[in-house]
């Protein structure tokens, strides 16, 4: 057979000698309207009023938006959410789009224009979240765990938050969407920093693991003491089609959006693979080597120890920040140990490089991609190879015997039990 594994806009194909098991949900799902699917969730939240009523009275809002780098359906879920808040009262005027940026770098005016479309893109005031501007920032306390709260302060400022997004399986806070909006999505470089440091984030992938969960706790924590008025979450088929939508309160919307993404995402693979081939699943998730790197969680997961793992991803925009870290250290265990010792610093990525370097120590990688010079990705301790084919012939020689060989070409958003 020829396989398909997404890589960028489009797809990169491949044959092998050995069977491949394909893991990847049905396509074939007939699902509704998306403008439906929005409509009935505003007509009927969990958990809340309608934001209709909610923002009677009210004079401004600010509605969070995901940045680029997560395939969001904002144009739909901006233009849904503003006709409730017109309907209320609230005019074009009064609401502003806040991109949840993180520490990522800030939303092109041409992205911006791409994921909200023209007519939404001039008809309200948007503004790039930045994580090291303090005069955007305002700190309103700190968490059980002593974790600071700091964050943009429109959040704080405006009559209604209202955070929207994607629930998908993440590698740190379990599922993505909801709290994770605010922190680390809003929030101030400090609060990100200590956020995404030991003990806050677990040392080993936990996709689908929220309760007991630091990561988690603290980003709602932070969330429910900002404030948050209203969420609008959907959960995606891998080809981009809506499969549901949630809106409603910060917790009940969020904890449905998580079982409906579980029933979309959740597959059985039984035991490991020698070798797995993994692809976050084309643009924006290949967008750089940071963001493919939650491909690579996977496929730790589902990897034997010793086994090897084919990364494939486009990375237009190159490496990510982290890279200077891993290129100027001697092994994988000693960008662990600065990680431990230092923490998450915004500006060299240091828990981006402690993710990397972690699957490095207990798995060969190679990474697929001709848009990164193949010595920096050496420099990192990567394997690289212009295609599937040659990274395959190199990690066979590493098994004893036929390697049994899994494809995830959508593994950021899988949610893998294994029996």
């Amino acid at each position: 057979m020829i396989y398909q594994v997404p890589y960028g806009q489009g797809f990169l194909e491949f044959e092998l000698e050995v069977p491949v098991e394909k893991l990847e949900i049905d396509k074939s799902r007939d699902v509704p309207d998306p403008n439906q699917l929005v409509k009935e969730a505003l007509q009927n939240p969990i958990g809340s009023p309608k934001l209709s009523e909610i923002a009677q009275g009210k004079k401004s809002a600010v509605i969070v938006i995901n940045d680029v780098t997560r395939p969001s359906p904002s144009q739909l879920l901006v233009e849904a959410i503003s006709g409730e808040l017109n309907k209320a009262g609230i005019d074009d005027s009064g609401i502003t789009l806040l991109v949840a940026t993180g520490n990522h770098r800030p939303c092109t005016e041409q992205e911006l224009i791409k994921m909200l479309g023209e007519k939404v893109y001039s008809r309200f005031s948007i503004i790039n979240h930045n994580a090291y501007d303090e005069e955007q920032l305002i700190h309103v306390g700190y968490t059980t765990r002593g974790l600071d709260i700091t964050v943009n302060r429109l959040v704080v400022e405006s009559d209604l938050t209202i955070l929207t997004g994607i629930i998908t399986p993440h590698q740190s806070a379990g599922f993505s969407g909801g709290r994770k909006s605010m922190l680390p999505g809003v929030a101030g470089i400090r609060s990100i920093e200590q956020h995404h440091s030991l003990p806050h984030r677990a040392e080993y992938p936990v996709m689908g693991i929220y309760e007991n969960n630091p990561f988690h706790e603290g980003s709602l924590e932070a969330a429910r003491k900002v404030g948050v008025d209203f969420i609008v979450n959907v959960v995606k088929y891998s080809d981009g089609r809506i499969a549901s939508v949630v809106a409603g309160d910060l917790v009940e919307a969020h904890e449905k959006g998580i079982q409906d993404c579980k029933k979309v995402w959740a597959m059985q693979v039984q035991g490991q693979f020698d070798i797995t081939i993994v692809s976050p699943g084309g643009f924006p998730k290949d967008f750089d080597l940071h963001q493919a790197q939650k491909a690579l969680a996977l496929g730790e997961m589902v990897t034997k120890r010793g086994g090897s793992i084919i990364l494939v991803a486009e990375c237009a925009d190159g490496i990510g920040k982290y890279a200077q870290l891993m290129m100027n250290s001697r092994d994988p265990q000693e960008v662990i140990e600065c990680f431990k010792r230092e923490g998450f610093k915004g500006e060299n990525q240091a828990s981006k490089a402690f993710m990397f370097a972690r699957a490095l120590q207990t798995h060969t990688i190679y990474v697929i991609t001709d848009q990164i010079d193949l010595a920096d990705l050496k420099k990192m301790f990567f394997i690289p190879s212009r295609t599937i084919n040659d990274a395959y012939t190199n990690a066979k020689v590493r098994c004893q015997s036929e390697p049994r060989v899994g494809l995830i070409p959508y593994a950021v958003d899988c949610l893998l039990e294994i029996i």
